[in-house]
């Protein structure tokens, strides 16, 4: 059952995020949460996932931690010339994920979700010299019915 509502609760954040059009200004609806291996700039993923009951027995209610990851480098406009750092980028990225997630409760399949970011940290990315890292620590809380 916990894998089973880890893998709804993230659905539900994506949902999310492919459908607030701050989130969708900066990066595309293919690139929330993608399957391939080189998704297309600036992309988002989910992280590590956790699970965890609340209150006693047979409890409708959990908990759910989840890290999400936003990943940009700069921009460029048309002749070349840099318009917005990486850091920048990432950090309005970022920025745009929490605006769409926090405090914000949504149905998805029957189930009720509310979303809360318990911290976000910047930093440059591990493997992409000029890429941004923003990690955003997010938890939801999901209901039945």
């Amino acid at each position: 059952m916990a894998n089973d509502i880890i893998r709804q609760t993230e659905r539900a954040a994506v949902i999310a995020l492919k459908g607030d059009p701050g989130v969708l200004e900066i990066v595309g609806k293919p690139s929330i949460d993608p399957q391939d291996e080189e998704p297309e700039w600036p992309f988002i993923r989910m992280g590590v996932s956790q699970a965890l009951p609340e209150g006693r027995g047979c409890s409708s209610r959990v908990r759910t931690s989840i890290l999400l990851h936003a990943f940009a480098k700069p921009r460029y406009n048309e002749g070349g010339g840099m318009i917005e750092i990486a850091k920048d980028h990432a950090g309005r990225l970022t920025s745009a994920i929490t605006e769409a997630l926090h405090q914000h409760a949504f149905s998805v399949d029957g189930r009720r979700y509310r979303f809360a970011y318990e911290s976000v940290r910047l930093e440059q990315d591990g493997a992409e010299r000029d890429a941004f890292h923003g990690i955003i620590s997010l938890v939801a809380r999901a209901f039945q019915g």
